[in-house]
This record gives structure tokens, sequence and C-alpha cells, in this order.
């Protein structure tokens, strides 16, 4: 009895752990990162040298994509699992998941792709793809059932961790109790990083400038290569600013508001309660593309779920250091409102009172038993 797991992103690693982690160690196996390693699996693919964005990184990555796709075919016909879940990292999934099932793999998709954001003519391919579906957000589930797919709305994992309070976070990493605080998170992906954490630093200075009791810190995410992480720790240092190598959820608690990214991270910003400006930026030949594929009026996903665009987005042209600083400003003085904004969204992202994590294993243990 075993579980293949296929999670080549950090946040699939962080979202698949948990699930790996109740059903027990020494029972997955597969493509995963450190995450999954502390919860017991045994990670015969590492995720690192798959992170990629943009069009030309994925081409550049294309052989060591096929090299873990047969990898991980061949571990399923070595290994013989009884079920696998997949996790986000669409295109890999898309083409592993029918494979699976025709060696008698039952497969489950947590966080397929975000087909009501572009591409929704995928939907009837990919529900062949797979046996069942864990999705993220309260209006996917009607989604993919009209196409078919046996879908379940599990609630959104970055409920469920525990988070310190504000206090205990300022205190772990020695903030001051008085000042206000902004967080720098430019992404978790090299790309992201060169393309954000610049016009971060830029804003908080002038920032500064205009305002007294204010500080910061760059969050650095530790799935980011060592190289990286140390110079995007020279750069934010030269600038006058201190880093935090962290998980977001576990430090975002200390903050007032963030300069986020859009993605994942902006959520994870909501449930700690700290209004995010949401901004994203990368080259021209993904920015073209995604003008022309995208199906949503909101980037952001907290806006995505409110319905409208209570928090700013910056995309694009419009990400600069002086819109940057200006919304991040606004944010700050009329902070209140856009915490009990943070509120509505939490509330519409809990699948009721059980985590995300529970429900996934409960849609696996039926075929593993």
């Amino acid at each position: 009895m075993s579980l293949l797991v296929s999670a080549g992103e950090a946040s699939g690693d962080a979202m698949a752990a948990p699930v790996v982690r109740q059903l027990g160690a020494g029972l997955a196996f597969g493509l995963g990162g450190s995450e999954l390693r502390a919860a017991g699996m045994d990670t015969s693919l590492d995720l690192e040298p798959l992170a990629a964005m943009g069009v030309g990184s994925v081409a550049l990555r294309a052989p060591a994509i096929a090299r873990a796709l047969a990898h991980l075919l061949a571990e399923a016909k070595r290994r013989r699992p009884r079920a696998s879940l997949l996790v986000g990292f669409s295109e890999f999934n898309a083409w592993l998941g029918p494979r699976l099932r025709e060696l008698g793999v039952r497969v489950l998709w947590y966080a397929p792709p975000q087909i009501w954001a572009w591409r929704k003519e995928r939907g009837p391919r990919l529900c062949r793809a797979v046996d069942r579906m864990a999705v993220l957000l309260p209006f996917e589930a009607p989604l993919w059932q009209g196409f078919g797919a046996d879908a379940h709305f599990v609630g959104h994992p970055v409920l469920d961790r525990a988070l310190p309070t504000r206090q205990a976070a300022r205190d772990r990493f020695g903030l001051t109790p008085w000042a206000e605080y902004v967080a720098l998170l430019p992404g978790s992906r090299v790309q992201e990083v060169e393309h954000h954490l610049g016009p971060m630093l830029e804003a908080l200075a002038l920032l500064r400038a205009e305002r007294g009791a204010l500080d910061a810190r760059v969050v650095v995410a530790p799935s980011l290569p060592a190289s990286v992480r140390e110079k995007m720790t020279r750069t934010a240092r030269d600038s006058g600013v201190g880093v935090i190598s962290s998980h977001a959820q576990a430090v975002l608690p200390a903050f007032d508001v963030a300069m986020a990214k859009s993605g994942t991270v902006t959520l994870e910003c909501v449930s700690a309660g700290v209004p995010p400006v949401i901004g994203y930026r990368t080259g021209r030949l993904s920015a073209w593309l995604a003008e022309r594929m995208l199906n949503v009026k909101f980037v952001g996903l907290p806006n995505l779920i409110l319905g409208e665009g209570v928090f700013p987005e910056l995309l694009q042209e419009r990400f600069t250091a002086d819109a940057l600083a200006e919304e991040t400003a606004r944010l700050l003085d009329e902070r209140r409102r856009y915490v009990e904004a943070c509120a509505d969204v939490r509330r519409a992202l809990a699948g009721g009172e059980r985590r995300a994590s529970d429900r996934v294993v409960e849609l696996l243990e039926p075929w593993l038993a």
C-alpha cells in the first residue's frame, strides 16, 4: 500500500505535507520538497530544479521536466501505488494524471488548474485526467462539476495553520512593539524576486521619508536557492531593511500591512489579518499572453473571492515605487476597514470547522484502505 505524490512547487509541498503526515510515515513517495520530507515522504524527486515561471523558464527546463515525468511513471510501475495525490503544478500533473490512471492508479488532484481564470476550454479534458478533485475556492466546485468532475470544496489550507499573536510574532523576530511594520513579499520564485524586490524597496524608501515610526522586513522564502536568498539579503541590507527567512504565515501576524506579489501569499496575508497591496510584474511575452487569455476582472485572489476590487492591484506598468508607496500608505491610514475585509475573505474560504487537509485525507482513504 503506497501513495504517489506530485508536488512540484513550494506551495504544493506545503499543502501536501499535512496530508502525508496524517496518512503516516513511509506511505508516500514521489516529487516534493523539504516540507514533504519532514512529513516522512520519500522524495525521490526534489522540486527545486523544476520550479519555473514564464514561457522562457519552462522551455529551458523542458528536459528536466521530461525526465521527472519518466521517473515518476517508472516508480509507479515499480511500486504499484493504490492512489496518487497531485497538487497544483498544472501542466506537469495534467500530463501525469491520465498516465497514472492507465496504470490503474486512482488520481486525486488537490488544487487543480484555475480554469475560471484562463483557458476554460481545458475543463472536459482535465476532468478525464483524474478520478476526483479537491478544490480550494467555493466557486470552483460547481464549475468543475458542470464539466462532469467529482469535485469537492475542501476549504483553503491557508486557514489551517495556527498563527501566533501579533505580540508573540514581534517578540520572536525582534520587532519594536509600537512601530508600524510593512512586510515585503516579493515571491518564492527567482524571476518573481527579480521583478518585484527592487520596486518594493524603493517604495519603502518613499514611505519612510513621509512616516516616522515605519519599518519593514523582506520575507525571504526558504524554498529559494541559497544564492538567491543571499543576494536578497545583501540587497535589502544595502537599503537599510532587515530580512526574515521564513514561510510567510509564520511571520505575517507581526505586520500591519504588506506589499505582496499576487498568488496564494495574498490569502496568507488576509488569513493573518494583514491587508495586502497586490502586485505583479512579469516579462513582456508572458504579460502579452496573459492579457489575451485571462477571463477574470481581478488578479488578486482576495478580490476574486469578494467579487470586488477591495485590495489595490498594481500590475505590470502600474507596479511602480510611487504607486506602491501611495497604496501602502492608504492601507496604513485606513487599516481597520481593510482588516474587516480580511475577515470577510476568511469566512468565504472556510469550508466548515475541519481543516482542508482532513478533507483531502477523507477523499484518499477509501482508495488506500
